[in-house]
């Protein structure tokens, strides 16, 4: 789909994350300004965050953690080496059955594998507009 505007990309997000399931394991992939953090703004108000200016990128911190209708991990994999994700505790908070799980620069991953992920890869399309498309795993 096309969004052509920052309010409908986070309304595409908070819908997308109105209709998940908890667990729920979301994957974004894209471009530095593509709008990877706008969209997790939006999945947090689907997952019932009230304040959605609270939802940050956490390039420094690498995790932050929302409350919900359930736990939100919003991890940012900016700043690490492609596969190289010892000691981040990735593994323990997937493992959590109660929570919304977040990774920006999901591409950052290598081959570690998120079963059941939806993958949200976000392009440009001009200034405004952005391409978004969503890929639900089996």
């Amino acid at each position: 789909m096309i969004s052509t505007s920052e309010q409908q990309t986070c309304q595409i997000a908070k819908e997308l994350a109105e209709s998940l399931t908890i667990p729920a394991h979301i994957l974004l992939h894209g471009e530095l300004g593509a709008g990877k953090t706008l969209f997790a703004k939006g999945l947090a108000a689907g997952f019932g965050v009230k304040d959605i200016d609270e939802v940050s990128s956490p390039t420094f911190t690498l995790v932050n953690q929302y409350a919900g209708r359930c736990r939100i991990y919003h991890i940012d994999l900016y700043r690490i080496e492609t596969g190289h994700l010892n000691g981040l505790g990735i593994e323990e908070i997937l493992d959590d059955a109660r929570a919304a799980v977040i990774i920006e620069w999901a591409e950052r991953l290598g081959q570690f594998e998120v079963p059941g992920a939806i993958n949200v890869f976000l392009s440009y399309v001009d200034d405004h507009s952005r391409r978004i498309d969503i890929c639900f795993q089996r």
